[in-house]
């Protein structure tokens, strides 16, 4: 009979689970079709099945963060991570939210953590790199976008990061590798073509700055028509 009992919970434990899953599915479905107030109604059916899905937390996270409920995003993430330390998309989550809130010291741990976890993610090495960016830590910061860059060469915004990084230590030329990278991924990358106009005018190529600068103003990027008045005439 014990046998018995311990197979008969043991099925519905695992009955259980496979709703809580279905009702988390549905409520990710819902939230990609933009059903905020369904999707809410979801995960709470996720969570009366089973109280322990971190998932189910992470994803409550994640529409707190989209309404801007910075408090009630961050105890989501934080119950998320402390039910399975090892999920990923919360902790990448957490370090984001803290980010948005200027707390650059405190996004630096989760983000780690989620960079050990999936040391193949393009995304958190680019989160990485901009939260050292942050802490004035250049060069860390550069090896964080360079990663993420290896990991995805189409990562735009690793390469306009580290492109800035680039001017700011005055080496134009790795500067404009990255922004004229930038822009041959995406023609509408509007403040790519304005970094590198800058880029190019900082080492007298004034035809490749102006064309650069011309492209971004067509793009309607705030100050690109101010720079070419004042640098291209």
């Amino acid at each position: 009979m014990r046998i018995l009992s311990t197979i008969c919970l043991s099925l519905l434990l695992l009955a259980c689970s496979s709703d809580a899953d279905s009702w988390l599915q549905e409520a990710k479905s819902r939230l990609q079709k933009g059903e905020t107030v369904s999707a809410k109604e979801a995960i709470k059916k996720a969570l009366e099945k089973n109280p322990g899905l971190a998932e189910a937390y992470n994803l409550q996270g994640v529409i707190a963060f989209q309404e801007k409920s910075w408090d009630e995003a961050r105890t989501n993430y934080q119950k998320a991570i402390e039910l399975k330390p090892s999920l990923y998309t919360a902790q990448l989550n957490l370090g984001a939210l803290e980010m948005e809130q200027g707390q650059w010291q405190a996004a630096l741990a989760p983000t780690e953590a989620a960079v050990k976890l999936q040391p193949d993610s393009s995304a958190a090495y680019l989160q990485r790199g901009i939260v050292q960016a942050a802490l004035s830590k250049s060069d860390a910061a550069v090896a964080d976008f360079t990663r993420s860059i290896s990991k995805n060469s189409k990562e735009i915004n690793a390469l306009y990061n580290r492109g800035n990084i680039y001017f700011q230590q005055e080496k134009y030329a790795l500067a404009n590798q990255d922004f004229e990278s930038c822009v041959q991924i995406d023609p509408s990358f509007s403040k790519g073509f304005y970094a590198m106009g800058l880029s190019y005018y900082k080492v007298s190529e004034k035809e490749k700055a102006c064309f650069a600068l011309q492209q971004a103003q067509k793009l309607k990027y705030p100050g690109a028509k101010e720079a070419v008045e004042n640098l291209c005439n």
